[in-house]
């Protein structure tokens, strides 16, 4: 027993050395121990009117963000800046800590960089994970030209890397037991890492009020509340034109998704974009699906469902027709592969195919809203150029 405790000890002596010497070899400051006072209550201090996945509270004289992520409990972060008091209340010593507003940023995916675009605030990200996946051409170049820094993804990410380029912030998320989640490793290393889950929110307008959640952190709040209300106003305005212009007329019943390995996986019936698809004057082909999350369905339920769709959008990032043919010939007697209305969001992409639907649309659901409804009513919608939808081809 008593070899045993010794082992024990002497593993513990040797993880805690590796993880000294980890961290001075970086040189990095030595973590700052709060002070703690009294606790407080915790009360909102942020309304939202359409995001349900983040939210801020103030407890003290300090601010509070959390943000859900499936069921678990929602995580929280302690914000400090420049006024904040030097005592911490008691209650939230748990918490990590973030420093705002953040002036050197890591992004682990570039879904970020269209909130960050939005607030002008690009200029202070560092650090992204792989520059493959950028469609602004511009933002592109300055990684191309190593003002940027590469720290890799999934398995290939390098914590150390990132604590070598010294953000104060790092954005990213999580998907929950993947290998490829950047969130909890970064996490157990006492990165200020955020999670982020607005790619969760079932709706345009409540993903696009994430700028609110970006703003507070970055210093832009103000810009961030302005900007949103102006879209918010926007989009249910050109929502009410389209429901005055169909009053009388059928909506198109629209199919999404694609198959694989004789299932099909498709958007589920209270999604993001499903409830886009009725805001712009369709149909969805499942809507009476009551999931959120992930849906699916043996081809053969799919293909009879799919007898009565007029419209099919979101593929499965097909390239063209042909691509969708060699996952399953059988789509080929689909009664609206006739007619051609298949579309795909990859119009606008970037030097190496990033798309541009998943950087800038999130922040511009006024915009997005016109593109599906000009798919879905090309009569109403004749003069609109459309962004991020293109018609598929045999070209």
């Amino acid at each position: 027993m008593k070899k045993k405790n010794l082992l024990l000890i002497l593993v513990l002596l040797l993880s805690a050395g590796i993880f000294y010497l980890f961290f001075t070899r970086l040189n990095l400051p030595a973590p700052v121990v709060p002070k703690a006072g009294e606790s407080c209550e915790e009360v909102p201090d942020k309304t939202l009117s359409h995001a349900v996945n983040f939210g801020v509270s103030r407890c003290g004289g300090f601010r509070v963000v959390w943000v859900k992520n499936g069921m678990a409990e929602p995580l929280r972060w302690v914000l400090r800046d420049s006024l904040s008091p030097e005592i911490l209340p008691e209650n939230l010593l748990a918490y990590p800590m973030l420093k705002v507003p953040a002036q050197r940023i890591a992004i682990f995916s570039s879904t970020y960089l269209g909130f960050l675009t939005a607030l002008g605030v690009e200029d202070r990200v560092a650090v992204i994970d792989a520059k493959k996946y950028v469609a602004n051409p511009e933002f592109y170049a300055r990684i191309d030209s190593l003002k940027i820094k590469e720290v890799g993804e999934g398995m290939e990410l390098s914590p150390e890397a990132v604590y070598e380029a010294r953000p104060d912030m790092i954005f990213a998320f999580s998907m929950g037991a993947s290998i490829h989640d950047v969130f909890p490793k970064l996490a157990r290393l006492k990165m200020p890492v955020v999670l982020t889950s607005e790619w969760t929110e079932n709706n345009p307008l409540a993903k696009a009020e994430w700028l609110k959640f970006f703003g507070i952190l970055v210093g832009k709040e103000a810009l961030a509340d302005s900007i949103f209300e102006e879209k918010a106003v926007r989009y249910q305005k050109v929502r009410d034109e389209i429901d005055s212009l169909l009053k009388t007329e059928k909506r198109p019943v629209v199919l999404t998704g694609t198959p694989s390995s004789g299932t099909w996986f498709a958007s589920p019936g209270k999604s993001f974009m499903a409830n886009l698809i009725r805001d712009a004057g369709g149909r969805y082909l499942w809507e009476d699906d009551t999931s959120t999350a992930s849906f699916s369905m043996p081809f053969e339920k799919a293909y009879a469902d799919a007898q009565r769709a007029e419209v099919w959008i979101n593929p499965g990032a097909a390239k063209d027709l042909p691509e969708i043919l060699d996952r399953d010939p059988r789509v080929e007697r689909l009664p609206l592969w006739k007619t051609g209305e298949i579309y795909e969001y990859d119009l606008r992409k970037g030097p190496e195919g990033g798309i541009d639907f998943y950087e800038s649309a999130v922040v511009k659901p006024d915009s997005l809203l016109l593109d599906v409804a000009k798919m879905l009513h090309p009569a109403y919608f004749k003069s609109i150029v459309s962004k991020w939808y293109r018609k598929l081809s045999n070209i």
